[in-house]
């Protein structure tokens, strides 16, 4: 069986020859770790082995041990942690040093170095692999080892039969892990791995599930392929393969510079650093992890050249005269050019912001890197422990694209089981209903038509890069009526998803062990953030500390928030929307850390432009005891049959300026209704009372437990504006922290409909 390995991974070498080059920006040298390190005193001294003991323990990986020494990884396989570690062959990593040493492809490539950062040396194809090994920078090894290892135990038994991804110790970049399946394409190119764990689809776990003292050992073919390729030189190779099109539409409007970018630089071409000095602990004095760099990462969604072929569109002149058709009239839906007194062109200078080619391809990108099981909150092995939507409710996000001040909504319908991804899909009425405690998301009645299906992604045909992700899509993408008609809805907007450096640092969907391996092991439920991190974020008060509370047990949407802590006094900019009017809501936990602020609204971050939105609010309110809340506890159908089920209670905190929290989620682990509800038209009670009892944000109760939402203002929004918030605590509390977990914008007719009730979710 090892021969047959190691003679398959140089069959690979061709299918893996675009995605093994080095990284941007003078190659390898001089790459800094951002992770702490571990307590070297903290070592096993137990009969039981530790991941290093194992590595050593075998001659055919003792190249990619090297590695780790150089890399200086070596240090935390043998410290207490829970670890996975994917070890390639001798012969895999010589396959792999081979492609690097030789390839060429710099000498075409905007930023790339000779050997890929491997001292030359004449003899090079009479080296034996530890002799390559020699040869390698330490950053190079640095950046091999954080790729290969996990902060978090995965364990290749726990595939539930579907692709996902787990993330690696290389800040933001993950492994897509699966099986090689028994189909034409695995049988033709990898007969001998069908049936094993693939990871990125190319290497196979060969002697999985070793058991360490502190985690786990895979023991792989070859070195795990990974793009270091930027986005926009991924681009082209994929270019030459199906996106021929798409690419050459990329190319003329210029954004293939802009998916260039992967870090946040100063003024001066110098990366930028951020130093928290001691400043980043929690509430118990531990320190926590804070990044001290910011990478930049995208998301292109593109049309394959069929999916163009079946449209009519065969080359890039058919795509123009498609784009004039489709943008030339925007200013009938498209709020801001209006508002502008934009001109869309229609000419051939395509790096115009407003020619309608540019406009097409800008609608594709976002500026938040996303692997496709991470685009939503998704129900996988990796989340199953705190995933915490119920009864049945499909996760949906909101994400500004390239196209200025747009949404792409995506949603992810039958969660559990298929997980489509749509774009843009929308229902009649959805987030409206006439049922009580009935979910709006489901069509097939009279009152939710499905009116536009939306793009389907494709969720098999993605490839990650070094500062994003590809992800083909099957069908045509674009900004226009049924794009707007989709966001005529409850929009609820999860700060981790606006707030694109949680994304892009690969602090959004991460685990506490996952953190905590960044933090050398000490604590990993929290990050802290320096003031300047973010670029939608203003901190007015430098006292203001930022925190994300990543997935747990929180009662939090997605299962984590943002938040400001002490005498916090702040700004964020909020997502623009379609022209309108709205009324924007905020969910906070009533609890005594909460306290007392003032909200405000301006046009800008500048303290001069913002407004006063309503009284000074107090967080700390009990709703027990505060009267001018109008909360009461839902009542369960059993103790009283005339029950409304809270919802005559809900209109009066509604006219007071609150609501109870939705019923979409729970408290992280304490989830305990995952089924949809049963809704029978005989008894408009028989959903209703399932929430009642169950243990979602709506109906779980008690001071410091229960989640509510503060009505904020009622205005009109304007899509060409943007809109800052500011949240100002005014008690000189150090021991205070601001739950920033989303906001809701809601179309006022929607609020005010008198024919149907917004839903509970």
């Amino acid at each position: 069986m090892k021969q047959i390995i190691i003679n398959k991974t140089k069959e690979l070498l061709r299918f893996v020859v675009y995605i093994l080059l080095p990284l941007i920006g003078g190659g390898w040298v001089g790459v800094s770790s951002c992770t702490e390190e571990p307590d070297g005193s903290n070592l096993f001294s137990t009969d039981d082995k530790t991941i290093a003991e194992l590595l050593r323990d075998r001659s055919d990986l003792t190249a990619f041990y090297r590695i780790l020494e150089k890399g200086g990884f070596d240090k935390y396989m043998a410290t207490y942690g829970e670890y996975t570690c994917f070890a390639p062959l001798n012969d895999g990593v010589n396959v792999y040093l081979d492609s690097l040493y030789n390839d060429e492809s710099y000498l075409i490539s905007k930023a790339k170095v000779k050997h890929n950062g491997i001292k030359e040396d004449g003899n090079w194809d009479n080296l034996d692999v530890m002799s390559k090994v020699d040869l390698m920078s330490d950053s190079l090894c640095e950046d091999i080892a954080r790729f290969h290892l996990s902060g978090e135990e995965h364990l290749q038994v726990d595939l539930d039969g579907t692709t996902t991804t787990w993330t690696t110790m290389k800040t933001g970049r993950s492994i897509r892990v699966g099986v090689f399946l028994d189909n034409e394409y695995n049988n033709t190119h990898f007969p001998d791995f069908v049936g094993l764990t693939s990871l990125n689809d190319v290497s196979a776990i060969i002697d999985g599930d070793i058991e360490a003292i502190n985690g786990v050992l895979h023991v792989c073919s070859n070195v795990i392929p990974r793009s270091d390729r930027t986005t926009d030189d991924q681009m082209r190779v994929e270019g030459e393969k199906d996106l021929s099109i798409f690419y050459a539409a990329l190319e003329a409007t210029g954004y293939t510079d802009t998916l260039l970018i992967e870090k946040k630089y100063n003024a001066d071409g110098t990366v930028k650093t951020y130093d928290l000095g001691t400043n980043h602990n929690d509430r118990d004095g531990n320190p926590l992890y804070y990044p001290k760099e910011c990478m930049i990462k995208w998301t292109v969604f593109a049309e394959t050249d069929d999916v163009f072929r079946a449209a009519g569109i065969n080359n890039f002149d058919d795509l123009k005269a498609k784009c004039v058709e489709w943008y030339g009239n925007c200013g009938a839906w498209y709020d801001y050019i209006n508002e502008k007194n934009i001109t869309i062109s229609t000419g051939d200078d395509y790096t115009n912001p407003f020619n309608v080619v540019n406009m097409f391809v800008a609608y594709h990108i976002l500026r938040a890197g996303m692997p496709i099981d991470r685009i939503v909150y998704e129900k996988n092995k990796q989340t199953d422990g705190s995933w915490n939507f119920c009864f049945g409710y499909e996760p949906q996000e909101y994400f500004e694209t390239m196209l200025p001040n747009t949404l792409l909504k995506v949603w992810e319908t039958n969660p559990k089981s298929t997980k489509n991804l749509w774009l843009n899909r929308y229902l009649s009425n959805n987030t409206l209903t006439k049922k009580l405690g009935l979910c709006a998301l489901g069509d097939g009645d009279e009152d939710h038509q499905l009116i536009f299906k939306g793009v389907p992604v494709d969720r098999d045909n993605s490839v990650e890069t070094l500062n994003g992700y590809i992800h083909r899509i099957k069908g045509i993408l674009k900004y226009d009526q049924n794009a707007k008609d989709a966001l005529h809805e409850r929009l609820r907007l999860d700060s981790s998803t606006f707030l694109y450096e949680l994304i892009n640092n690969g602090l959004r969907g991460a685990t506490p062990a996952e953190v905590s391996s960044m933090n050398g092991g000490g604590d990993g439920n929290r990050v802290a953030f320096h003031n300047t991190y973010f670029d939608n974020i203003v901190c007015y008060n430098p006292g203001t500390l930022l925190r994300f509370n990543v997935m747990g047990a929180w009662r939090a949407h997605n299962s984590d928030q943002f938040q400001g802590w002490d005498v916090y006094d702040f700004a964020i900019k909020l997502p623009h929307v379609p022209t309108g009017d709205y009324e924007l809501r905020i969910i906070y936990p009533p609890m005594a850390r909460g306290g007392l602020m003032q909200f405000y609204l301006g046009n800008s971050p500048k303290q001069s432009d913002m407004v006063a939105v309503g009284i000074p609010f107090d967080a700390c309110a009990n709703p027990y005891e505060d009267a001018t809340i109008g909360y009461e506890d839902l009542i369960n159908r059993a103790d009283d049959e005339t029950s409304d089920c809270g919802v005559e209670s809900d209109q009066r905190m509604h006219v007071r300026g609150y609501m109870r929290a939705p019923a979409s989620f729970s408290r992280g682990t304490y989830n305990s209704v995952t089924d949809p509800l049963s809704y029978s038209p005989d008894d408009i009670y028989s959903a209703a009372s399932q929430i009642i009892g169950s243990t979602s944000c709506r109906s779980e109760t008690g001071y410091g437990t229960m989640m509510l939402r503060r009505i904020i203002t009622a205005q009109r929004f304007e899509q060409g504006k943007d809109y800052w918030l500011r949240i100002k605590n005014l008690v000189n509390d150090t021991n205070l922290g601001w739950s920033f977990d989303f906001v809701e914008l809601v179309p006022l007719d929607i609020v005010n409909s008198q024919s149907m009730s917004e839903d509970w979710y």
